[in-house]
């Protein structure tokens, strides 16, 4: 626990600037006694400018405050207040600060020259000193004494004309409250809770739309990556079918040589047919010449020319037949022909078919290598090879397509993981917040009641302090003091001692009975001033319970 010891005072309101005596503060208490413009209120002042450096009000920003150069008869005055206090360590610190006011032509000029701590080297046992800036002097105080500016300025060291502060106004309570209890952490602490529960449902609408984003460029992965199969099958089938026609036409093709061989054949069989026929009918009427210009008849015998008839007529049956033959062959040639011309034509048809396939499958080729074009731009994948693009070529993209999308994934899973973590944090922080709310409201209704109870109690203890404070003014001291004179005359004559004792017993015991009201009396105001600074939970449930309500979209978020 920290204490203040000893305090020096130069040069601060009523006190000379040459000032050497040092003002000692007793433990438990101590009190400051004197008349009026004695100095009382200047040693709490003093105390409140060493520990906050806070100058006192209507000080003027602290002419008034130092001693009057006017009364001196000098154009400067330097002030000086040197506090000795233990810290919450228990370690002996000195803190000096300095001033100076100097009249000029016009007016007065004030300014704070130095602040100094001093303290001891533990190892070295010798003074070490360090000079400060004022407003560092003024956070590093509080914090050696372990206790806030806000408690030093507004509760221990509070100034008469300030310590009706409690009855300002709301706004000006409520902030002087923050400050001494520290709420100020509480309410930032929702302010970054609120801040980071914004901050993640943004977040998660980004996430969101990049999740939409990348579902659809996933599904048009996919597409493309079904298209391409589908196309890749195609195209197989296409390149087993045009291998299946390339062999069907070049048996095609050499039937079609064959039968154009045998059609040159018949041809010529044919031209054969015509110059036989035509040599036959030549010689038929060449024997109906010679027949006709016969002188005489043949000399041949019957014998003989039925025999020549004979073998006339089996050359000319071997000859039919063969003629027969032929035209049958060329009847075959022709319809085998007509078939292969048919076939021909199917063919044909067949291989504009696949023709138009091919195309359709280069066309279909050229927008799946727009579309992985577009993807690696759009999403900065990479560069890309030269158009068109292989099939290898496109299969390696469409795995780096794929890649990308797993990678894409996994970060959504992550960042979504996080969120959930995220989330369930503030969530549990959330409760247990409102936990401590409900703990802090039932200890609130018990600190009102008691309260309640001690002002009550107090009430009571005043009201026989004003009792015994009418009693003692009914005895009338000057009318015993001279009771007492007359009394001592005659116990000089009869039993002075013995009236001595009496008299002097009955006022010490009241004296006694008025001193341990007066302790009663302060024991309660200290009681007080404890229940007071248990405020610190009340104005943080206020707080909460003023605030109770601002979490709940989260909390519906939280449940959806």
């Amino acid at each position: 626990m920290s204490t203040v010891d000893k305090m020096l005072i130069k040069g601060i309101r009523s006190f000379d600037p040459e000032n050497k005596h040092v003002i000692a503060f007793f433990k438990p208490l101590t009190l400051i006694v004197g008349s009026n413009g004695a100095g009382k209120t200047t040693i709490i002042e003093c105390l409140k400018l060493s520990c906050t450096g806070e100058l006192p009000p209507n000080s003027r920003s602290g002419q008034s405050f130092i001693h009057d150069p006017k009364v001196s008869g000098e154009t400067e005055t330097k002030g000086q207040i040197k506090l000795r206090f233990k810290t919450a360590a228990g370690k002996d610190v000195v803190c000096i600060r300095s001033f100076q006011l100097t009249q000029k032509a016009s007016k007065m000029e004030f300014k704070a020259i130095e602040s100094v701590l001093q303290t001891i080297n533990p190892h070295t046992g010798e003074k070490v000193c360090l000079s400060y800036r004022c407003a560092d002097m003024d956070r590093e105080i509080p914090a050696l004494m372990g206790v806030s500016k806000a408690i030093l300025e507004n509760v221990i060291f509070v100034h008469q004309d300030e310590s009706n502060w409690p009855l300002q106004d709301p706004s000006t309570l409520k902030k002087k409250f923050d400050d001494i209890f520290s709420a100020t952490r509480y309410t930032k602490a929702l302010e970054v809770i609120k801040k980071l529960h914004k901050d993640q449902v943004q977040e998660i609408k980004t996430y969101k739309l990049k999740l939409e984003n990348l579902q659809t460029v996933k599904d048009a992965a996919f597409k493309l990556r079904d298209n391409m199969s589908q196309d890749q099958e195609k195209s197989e089938a296409l390149k087993v079918q045009m291998k299946d026609l390339e062999g069907s036409i070049e048996g095609t093709d050499m039937k079609i040589m064959q039968t154009e061989t045998t059609l040159k054949e018949l041809r010529k069989l044919q031209d054969q047919i015509s110059t036989h026929t035509t040599a036959r009918s030549t010689l038929f009427k060449l024997q109906q010449t010679q027949y006709a210009a016969l002188a005489e008849e043949n000399e041949d015998t019957d014998e003989e020319l039925k025999e020549w008839q004979t073998k006339f007529e089996e050359r000319i049956a071997l000859l039919e037949t063969k003629i027969n033959k032929l035209e049958r062959e060329v009847s075959d040639e022709e319809t085998d022909s007509t078939l292969l011309s048919q076939s021909i034509n199917d063919s044909m048809r067949e291989i504009g078919k696949l023709q138009a396939e091919a195309e359709a499958h280069m066309i279909s080729r050229h927008k799946r290598d727009s579309a992985i074009g577009d993807i690696f731009r759009k999403h900065n994948i990479g560069s890309l090879p030269e158009l068109p693009f292989t099939n290898d070529v496109a299969g390696s993209l469409t795995n780096r397509i794929k890649a990308r999308l797993m990678d894409l994934n996994k970060e959504l899973t992550e960042k979504k993981r996080s969120n959930e973590k995220e989330l369930d944090f503030a969530w549990e922080r959330y409760k247990s917040v409102t936990a401590r709310c409900y703990e802090m409201e039932g200890q609130k209704q018990a600190k009102i009641e008691s309260m309640s109870n001690i002002e009550r109690r107090i009430r009571e203890k005043e009201n026989e302090r004003d009792g015994a404070e009418i009693e003692l003014s009914s005895l009338n001291l000057s009318h015993i003091d001279d009771r007492e004179k007359n009394l001592q005359i005659e116990v000089e004559k009869k039993t002075l001692i013995l009236t001595e004792r009496d008299y002097e017993s009955n006022i010490n015991q009241k004296r006694t009975e008025i001193f341990s009201l007066e302790q009663k009396i302060k024991a309660l105001h200290r009681e007080k001033d404890v229940l007071a600074s248990d405020s610190d939970d009340r104005v943080a449930l206020r707080l909460k319970k003023e605030d109770k309500h601002v979490p709940t979209p989260y909390v519906c978020s939280r449940q959806l």
